[in-house]
Formats: structure tokens, sequence, C-alpha cells
């Protein structure tokens, strides 16, 4: 926990992979869908342009990279396409 977070706002580890659950497909690439300034350092939430899997990461100040947040969450089948939108 760090000085700008509380009990109510810490970060909760994420449990260890599920070893009955298959794999992922491919490897994600991740853009970024929208960034918030946090104390902790900037939130992003990421997409993965193939299969439209979603995550959240914290690129604390000062580091190299982002770090996962979370797990990918609501992968699709494995597509190039981009999206597709339905308009009324």
């Amino acid at each position: 926990m760090t000085a700008a977070s509380s009990a109510d706002t810490a970060s909760i580890p994420l449990a260890p992979p599920d070893p009955s659950l298959p794999a992922p497909t491919h490897e994600h690439a991740w853009e970024t869908r929208s960034r918030h300034r946090t104390a902790d350092g900037t939130l992003l939430y990421v997409r993965c342009v193939a299969c439209g899997a979603q995550r959240v990461d914290l690129h604390a100040a000062g580091a190299a990279a982002p770090t996962a947040l979370s797990r990918a969450l609501g992968a699709g089948p494995t597509s190039l396409q981009p999206d597709a939108v339905s308009r009324p």
C-alpha cells in the first residue's frame, strides 16, 4: 500500500492462473482506450486489437513499463478483422 492509498482502495494481488483453463491462443496486442492519472501512477484501460480482450494496467511514476492490474477479460474468438459497428 502506498502513502496515497488506503485500506479501501489498496490493490488486491492477482490469484495464480487456473491451470484447468486453456492457454491464450495468441499474444495480445494492447491498445490504450483510456488513461487516468492517480496518486499511484497512470491507470491504462487497454484492449487487444485482435480479440477484444480488455485489461487494466498501472504505469507507476518512474517505471519503465506498465504492469497489469487485472487479467485479460472478455476475449472472443481470435480475429484480425476490425470491430463490426452496428448502426440503426
